[in-house]
């Protein structure tokens, strides 16, 4: 089609386009090599009546290939190849199938990200519905939520792409919701990573993330380090117990029909509990007097639950499907973790 037939979706959710030069010099030389998704102007306005004024009267809207069409025009090119979808009609249709074209190619910035998430969610009524129809689990929408909780300062960082920011520390601090312990967290990882520089070299080298022991005597072999999945496991459950974040009601379900030696689950919940700085001794019997509801108490009962229900998984090594899946479910939702096993999650 030619290019002027083609116009941009005034609901794309890219809200800058990043690398259209170095495209455009591909075009010169190679043409473009994939069709642009596109449906009319009339079925777009049907479905947006609300963006009908920013349209031509006739024409195609793009939905897949915003970034190629800003391309072609850098290029001087005077027609694309698109692809005319007769199937994509309605609102949802047509937000599902920008969403997963954008997410699919990792095109999106966390924040735009964040943006078509909420949009979806306006549409479809719940955040399940939204994994569901990006092909995501509900564990990744939530990682994606967490950046509501940030401060500007930090929400700026991130943009700026600060030395020091990442995108999984930006969602590790979105998990604190009050501003002064968010604030100082974040001055805390940038002292680390200024600790961290080789002021030879002139660069940061990564920082190094703390292992996790096999803590509490799990039946795998005393002091042996955590494989694979049962470290990271581990290393979510850490983070749940330093949040104090989580569904602690649907935890206590899966950790009540999870077995495993009192004392055992004690020791592996009270090293969490030192390492998150709350402490062992919220575990003690004689401390529950009259501390009813404390937060600190809350940490407690989530790490004796994730205890609970981590060593009943090692050492069941996820034969248990009912509970494993209910147990991983868990940690995907309210932590980072992703099964190391997965495979990704279809996107079409």
């Amino acid at each position: 089609m030619p290019l002027h037939s083609l116009i941009h979706n005034p609901r794309n959710a890219r809200q800058n386009m990043e690398g259209v030069e170095g495209l455009a010099e591909t075009y010169e030389t190679t043409g473009v090599l994939q069709p642009c998704l596109v449906i009319s102007v009339e079925t777009f306005r049907s479905a947006f009546p609300e963006d009908a004024e920013a349209l031509p009267s006739a024409g195609y809207v793009v939905i897949g290939g915003n970034r190629r069409l800003a391309a072609a025009h850098r290029a001087g090119l005077a027609t694309l190849p698109v692809h005319v979808s007769a199937k994509l009609k309605t609102r949802e249709e047509i937000l599902v199938a920008a969403a997963t074209e954008n997410i699919a190619r990792e095109d999106l910035k966390p924040f735009e990200e964040l943006a078509t998430i909420e949009e979806l969610k306006t549409e479809l009524g719940t955040y399940d519905a939204v994994a569901k129809k990006l092909g995501k689990t509900a564990g990744w929408v939530s990682q994606r939520r967490r950046l509501h909780h940030l401060q500007p300062e930090i929400r700026q960082a991130l943009e700026a792409r600060t030395p020091g920011m990442t995108i999984e520390l930006a969602r590790d601090l979105g998990k604190l919701k009050d501003r002064d312990q968010q604030l100082k967290a974040w001055r805390d990882s940038q002292r680390a990573a200024s600790r961290t520089a080789d002021p030879a070299a002139g660069k940061q080298s990564k920082p190094k993330k703390n292992k996790v022991p096999a803590q509490g005597g799990s039946g795998d072999g005393s002091g042996a380090l955590l494989e694979g999945a049962a470290k990271a496991r581990r290393e979510a459950c850490l983070l749940a117990v330093a949040a104090g974040a989580g569904d602690l009601a649907r935890l206590a379900i899966i950790a009540a029909q999870a077995p495993a030696a009192p004392d055992e689950a004690v020791a592996l919940a009270g090293q969490w509990l030192t390492e998150t700085a709350v402490g062992p001794s919220e575990l003690h019997l004689e401390a529950l007097h009259g501390g009813e509801g404390t937060d600190r108490q809350k940490q407690a009962a989530l790490a004796l639950a994730l205890a609970h229900c981590e060593l009943h998984m090692t050492r069941t090594s996820s034969t248990d499907s009912a509970h494993a899946r209910a147990y991983a479910d868990w940690l995907e939702t309210h932590t980072d973790y992703q099964p190391t096993d997965a495979e990704p999650a279809p996107t079409a």
